[in-house]
């Protein structure tokens, strides 16, 4: 049955001119001339005592009062899915693991992860994910989260992984995330994993030169004749490197000194074929992504270590 209201803000009807309305479950309708004013959207949310809007986050308004209202718009079915999600947000039917879910799974496998290591992770995830969720913590980001576990993982296993590559992945999707935050959040929940050594990460970026132009064609003039020589040569640079990163680091980056075991590595190979070094620091920085500052310190650290003069 229909309400006669005269509502604040003096709402007058475009038709006919007049203010008084009556109201169905989904109208405002003029008394006068019968026009729809405006749709409404009804909903149970969460408010502040005493304020007329939403104020906070959903998680951090849960545990209030629950207050009944109206939402008054002229285009309210447009936003109906948005008030939905709103309402399952904040009666804790919203999970962030099975929304974002899809997007999680696209980027482990971006990542490299086999079916199993996939399903192994998204299992950790939802696992900590309510333990979170049931102690009230609040969960700011699922994807930093997601991207502690696979770092986790990933070490465990004996794979050679860098923070800024699974940023990069994480970033590509449109995730909100950094570095620091994600060595931040491993060292406030003490989260331990296997840290990868140089020698781990030797194959990783030989892979990246072997794909090169580059280093390709210069190792192509030693020997034109011979495509064979070029895989030798590689295979030679690999050995070098793999006992080069052996040497005990004193701190230094894994990744970083394993491009410079293998800058050195393709030095001596290029004086003995060809009297002069195959890449320049500049080069084999760009090529594997390293900052040339830091492959410039690790490789005269190595250089002095092993009595080398290149």
């Amino acid at each position: 049955m229909s309400k006669t209201i005269l509502l604040e803000g003096d709402l007058i009807c475009p038709e006919c001119g007049e203010n008084t309305f009556a109201t169905t479950t989904a109208d405002i309708v003029c008394k006068n001339c019968a026009s729809v004013v405006e749709r409404i959207f009804e909903g149970s949310h969460f408010l502040e005592r005493g304020v007329g809007e939403r104020m906070g986050s959903p998680e951090s308004r849960r545990g209030g009062k629950s207050t009944f209202f109206k939402i008054h718009d002229a285009n309210a079915g447009e936003k109906r899915e948005r008030y939905k999600r709103l309402w399952n947000v904040e009666n804790s039917i919203y999970h962030a693991v099975d929304e974002q879910k899809s997007r999680l799974l696209s980027i482990l496998t971006k990542i490299g992860l086999s079916e199993n290591e996939r399903n192994s992770v998204m299992f950790e995830l939802k696992k900590v994910y309510n333990q979170e969720r049931f102690h009230k913590r609040k969960v700011t980001n699922i994807f930093l989260l997601a991207a502690a576990i696979t770092i986790k993982q990933l070490k465990n296993k004996g794979r050679a992984t860098r923070i800024n590559d699974i940023v990069g992945i994480f970033k590509a999707h449109g995730c909100k995330l950094s570095s620091k935050s994600i060595r931040d959040y491993i060292l406030d929940h003490n989260i331990s994993y296997k840290t990868s050594s140089a020698k781990q990460f030797v194959p990783v970026y030989l892979a990246k030169l072997k794909s090169n132009d580059v280093l390709r064609d210069r190792l192509n003039q030693i020997n034109p004749k011979d495509d064979l020589v070029v895989d030798k040569m590689f295979t030679t640079i690999e050995r070098i490197a793999t006992k080069l990163s052996e040497i005990k680091q004193s701190g230094r980056k894994p990744s970083v000194f394993s491009v410079s075991c293998l800058y050195v590595a393709s030095c001596m190979v290029g004086q003995r074929h060809t009297g002069s070094n195959l890449l320049t620091k500049e080069e084999i920085s760009r090529f594997c992504n390293i900052p040339s500052t830091s492959l410039r310190d690790h490789t005269r650290f190595l250089m002095n270590n092993v009595k080398l003069n290149l």
